[in-house]
């Protein structure tokens, strides 16, 4: 005869692992019935408390992922992934101080862990801490020179710092790497928008369009470059194109409305007051690009 208990437990632990692609309540009820069940060695329960938290982070419970990366830890410190796991977690919640905290540990755990060196990277340009940005931005493309993600990231904050022949080497150098980075030239249109060359920069909103046609983002740039041009119909139909991807993209509607009251339409009006309902003094950077209405 079969034994109910044993296999409830067995069914536990198969979702708690995430064997069978069990639903993410299915993943979280297996782990808790281990977890409440309180058997087993420290590091196997620890791990039952990590692969729960690893469901509840996919589930946008950040609250939960963090008490149980928590857990987890108390019973098993030296766990990389983990840190790593509740820095993203804390990132989720805009706790970065705590963010940067666990991405400490966990590059020290495992100093070769590229996506905690890239994480704590963005954070600190976020911060405008740019040279330490930049640290960790090295490191990862020593770590990998062949791929072009490290280029980007280290461009973006080149970028952000206003280096832009430094962000533009390293978009090259991504481009080089992965013809098809529509990041990378995304970006790298951004910055020869920033340096005034407009037509370079429309070429390379295009390239990314053509790769990733739901890239609301290059359509609204090059809806901007094209209205910074006076260039209105085709701004525009970018901009409803943007609209098309994201309804809510404040900038993309006050363009759009920008647009249209250059043309003589009216309900370019109506675009500007919702662009401004999403984002109030959203009007500033048209101001200071030389596209205002």
């Amino acid at each position: 005869m079969s034994d109910p208990a044993r296999a409830e437990s067995d069914q536990s632990l198969a979702w708690c692992k995430g064997d069978g692609n069990p639903t993410l309540p299915q993943q979280i009820g297996g782990c808790t019935q281990l977890i409440d069940g309180k058997s087993g060695e420290a590091q196997m329960r620890a791990l039952n408390y990590f692969r729960r938290a690893g469901a509840y982070l996919r589930q946008q419970d950040y609250d939960n992922a963090i008490s149980d990366f928590g857990d987890g830890l108390a019973l098993d410190a030296g766990n990389a992934a983990a840190y790593y796991g509740r820095a993203i977690a804390y990132e989720a919640k805009k706790d970065q101080d705590n963010a940067i905290s666990d991405y400490d540990t966990a590059i020290k755990l495992d100093p070769r862990n590229v996506k905690a060196l890239s994480n704590r990277a963005a954070i600190y340009a976020d911060q405008r801490a740019y040279e330490r940005a930049l640290e960790d931005n090295n490191l990862v493309v020593e770590l990998e020179p062949d791929q072009a993600a490290g280029y980007v990231a280290r461009g973006l904050t080149y970028a952000r710092r206003g280096d832009f022949e430094y962000a533009l080497r390293d978009f090259d150098r991504a481009i080089a790497l992965d013809a098809k980075s529509a990041i990378a030239l995304f970006n790298r249109g951004r910055v020869y928008f920033s340096k005034g060359e407009v037509e370079r920069a429309i070429q390379d909103y295009g390239a990314a369009i053509d790769i990733g046609p739901k890239h609301a983002g290059a359509f609204e740039s090059r809806g901007f470059a094209y209205l910074s041009q006076g260039q209105i119909d085709k701004a525009i139909a970018d901009y409803d194109a943007a609209l098309q991807l994201d309804a809510k993209r404040a900038t993309a509607l006050y363009g759009r409305g920008t647009a249209k009251l250059k043309k003589g339409d009216a309900s370019g009006a109506d675009d500007i007051a919702a662009a401004r309902a999403i984002r109030p003094g959203i009007g500033s950077m048209f101001d200071q690009s030389g596209a205002q209405r």
